[in-house]
């Protein structure tokens, strides 16, 4: 779902694509992106869990900010909740070591994921790391969705695209492949 009161080329753009939002990004400002200012913890789940995991089951909560590799600007801030289990051991290991984010990992890995868009994110609550680098309130476009590998929900991940996109939002409805995947 996106938040925008009127849907801009970007909010379209992502809410057709079907490729990770690395690939999107890598195409639509024209480099690669990393994960910076990563932040890590685990948790618990409660009970309004859309990862159909009991309450008190441990997840993994990870902070990110997606930016150029070679302009360093900050693209996008994210926050995710994965289930600790249901993807490989190589992948967990690869998001704590690495910059690579996680689409990129999940093409890497050739792991197969659906999106299933959700409410939100309309507010700061729990969810929300209260050290968020960027103020996220006046971001063009946000999102929630959860991804599910083989019908099973693996994560739930809340993004706010920054300012620094709106550069780019009138280029992307013919710029952008929205239909590629890698």
């Amino acid at each position: 779902m996106c938040i925008v009161a009127t849907p801009s080329h970007l909010a379209v753009a992502l809410a057709r694509t079907t490729g990770t939002v690395t690939a999107f990004l890598e195409q639509l400002v024209g480099e690669p992106i990393d994960a910076h200012e990563r932040h890590h913890e685990m948790t618990h789940s409660d009970t309004t869990d859309c990862l159909g995991v009991g309450p008190g089951n441990q997840l993994l909560k990870r902070t990110v900010v997606l930016q150029g590799r070679r302009s360093a600007k900050p693209y996008v801030y994210a926050e995710t909740l994965l289930v600790p289990g249901r993807l490989p051991a190589a992948f967990f290991n690869r998001l704590e070591t690495s910059v690579d984010p996680i689409g990129r990992i999940l093409t890497d890995e050739g792991i197969t994921f659906t999106r299933v868009p959700l409410p939100g994110p309309d507010r700061r609550d729990e969810f929300v790391h209260s050290g968020a680098p960027f103020a996220i309130d006046g971001c063009p476009v946000a999102r929630t969705y959860r991804v599910d590998v083989d019908g099973l929900p693996v994560m739930m991940i809340n993004e706010w695209f920054l300012s620094t996109l709106r550069s780019f939002q009138a280029e992307v409805h013919q710029d952008v492949d929205l239909t590629r995947r890698p």
